[in-house]
């Protein structure tokens, strides 16, 4: 796994990023990953789906060819019978067989080398039975070499070559070339457009699974991540003295509770009643945890607000059992005071979303608040736009004011943002100098007025409190969010290929990249 991914310290933050990227490339044509290694890692977390699959797909041969085989009589008597019999007796041997060897293989290389024998054999056998060059032989000629593609749960190559080798068999078998030669170059064009197609589509199935795979395991390392932040805390938090409290099911009264509940309350809760009716927030809270634990039988990680002694509120978890004693039914409670976790939570969920320089949502907080924004605006059918704004020769800032001055700079921006736009308004930094806008309820005029508005405050950023610093310009392409759009991926690249004609145009401007017509243009007089 270290070789996969690289785990080298010394490198630079931007070549592990790279050279991370390169290792989950996918071929262009084949749609399987360009790293060995990672491919390897794929179909071998992979193995059993596919040789279920496989399994199923050698049962399936062998019931149709079966009854395929009551159907070969019909040649009784004809040359062909001779033919089609044995060979459809092949097919069906070869499917029982290929299941027993794929119930013992144990390696994704042994399952790609029995699928390929499977096609192959099987692809001949076939061969010999389309040679009646009957309509339902032509329907076999097509159909095989989609079932091989589309079906067969293997490599890519040998997809690819056992449909082609598939189609050659079909073609000679079905002897088009010789009963009737003015139309065998139709159906051999036919075969090699049908192995073009199935090759497109396996290429895309190939790619959208591998994808699906990355997904699904980005996700259960970002969930093992957070599952062991989690634990790690809990445990941190059980490592301290546990307030404990017994109380009475049927009266509430609190029947014992030791010291360290009585610190995190405030006071003995033994004392004044003995009840802890005083620290429930809300009147039915300890109706809902007795009816969990007349359902349950048990109280697991429940998250509460109380008020203690000195009014303040509090979150505890809490964990509960219902046990019998002579005196009668007792609930065991013990209380976890996490309300400095949750601060830390709520904290960390901040610093996850927030560009620490800026103050700004970050990229992943914008595009997640962009879809939360097109799901909306698709509900309301109102319009919703996209500004991409770079701030011009930001390297030329720092290289000339230093990396100081680059950051006030960005921060002035940042403040500008905040007093300028409306509250509905989202803005995040999506990297460097920058930063993207969505611009809910407007439309392409009023968002491109908008731009040029923002634009022009921009130019009387004062970075420099003394006046030395430097005057900011900004770019800004501008787009609409189109109906068809779950996200901002494809409205991004349009306002970005609008962004870059805006620089390309002389810098300091707006410019509208319309759907589907030419991008307007909007800049200083």
């Amino acid at each position: 796994m270290v070789a996969m991914f690289g785990d080298d310290r010394g490198n630079d933050e931007t070549s592990s990023i790279s050279e991370a990227g390169r290792d989950r490339a996918i071929g262009r044509l084949s749609g399987e990953f360009v790293s060995p290694v990672l491919e390897t890692v794929f179909t071998w977390e992979r193995l059993p789906e596919t040789l279920r699959h496989a399994r199923l797909l050698m049962i399936g041969s062998a019931i149709l060819n079966t009854l395929f085989l009551a159907s070969d009589w019909r040649f009784h008597g004809t040359p062909h019978f001779f033919v089609a019999v044995p060979a459809r007796l092949v097919t069906i041997i070869l499917a029982i067989a290929c299941l027993f060897v794929l119930g013992r293989i144990r390696t994704p290389r042994a399952a790609a080398m029995t699928m390929a024998a499977w096609m192959a054999i099987n692809g001949v056998a076939v061969g010999a039975l389309v040679t009646s060059h009957s309509s339902i032989a032509l329907f076999v000629v097509v159909m095989l070499p989609m079932i091989y593609y589309l079906v067969t749960p293997t490599r890519f190559d040998v997809v690819v070559g056992g449909g082609v080798l598939c189609s050659v068999a079909m073609f000679i078998g079905y002897g088009e070339y010789a009963a009737s030669p003015t139309t065998a170059g139709g159906l051999a064009l036919a075969l090699v457009m049908l192995n073009c197609a199935l090759v497109l589509v396996v290429s895309r199935a190939n790619r959208l699974e591998r994808l699906q795979w990355l997904a699904a395991r980005s996700e259960r390392r970002i969930a093992a991540e957070l599952a062991e932040s989690r634990e790690t805390l809990e445990r941190m938090f059980a490592a301290s003295p546990i307030p404990l409290v017994v109380t009475d099911r049927d009266s509430g009264r609190v029947v014992k509770a030791n010291t360290a509940c009585a610190g995190l309350l405030g006071r003995d809760p033994l004392t004044d009643g003995g009840t802890l009716e005083p620290f429930y927030v809300a009147p039915g809270d300890r109706d809902q945890l007795v009816a969990m634990i007349d359902r349950d039988g048990q109280i697991g990680d429940v998250e509460m607000e109380i008020r203690v002694t000195d009014g303040t509120l509090r979150t505890v978890l809490i964990k509960a059992n219902a046990v019998s004693m002579p005196q009668g039914r007792r609930i065991m409670a013990g209380m976890i005071d996490i309300t400095d976790r949750k601060a830390v939570e709520r904290s960390l969920e901040w610093l996850a979303s927030t560009d620490a320089l800026t103050g700004l949502p970050n990229r992943h907080s914008f595009m997640s608040s962009g879809k939360l924004a097109i799901a909306i605006a698709a509900r309301s059918s109102a319009p919703l736009s996209l500004l991409m704004l770079d701030l011009d020769h930001f390297k030329q800032i720092n290289d000339t004011w230093g990396h100081q001055m680059g950051d006030r700079a960005l921060q002035a921006f940042a403040e500008l943002c905040l007093d300028h736009l409306r509250d509905d308004d989202i803005v995040g930094r999506l990297g460097g100098e920058e930063f993207g806008i969505l611009l809910p309820g407007c439309d392409a005029e009023t968002a491109l007025a908008a731009a040029d508005r923002f634009r022009e405050a921009i130019e009387h950023i004062a970075v420099d409190p003394e006046g030395d610093g430097p005057c900011l310009t900004a770019s800004i392409g501008v787009t609409v969010i189109q109906d068809d759009e779950a996200d901002l991926e494809r409205a991004i690249a349009r306002a970005d290929r609008a962004l870059y004609e805006a620089k390309r145009l002389g810098r300091n401007r707006a410019v509208l990249a319309s759907v589907p017509a030419a991008a307007r243009v909007s800049a200083l007089n």
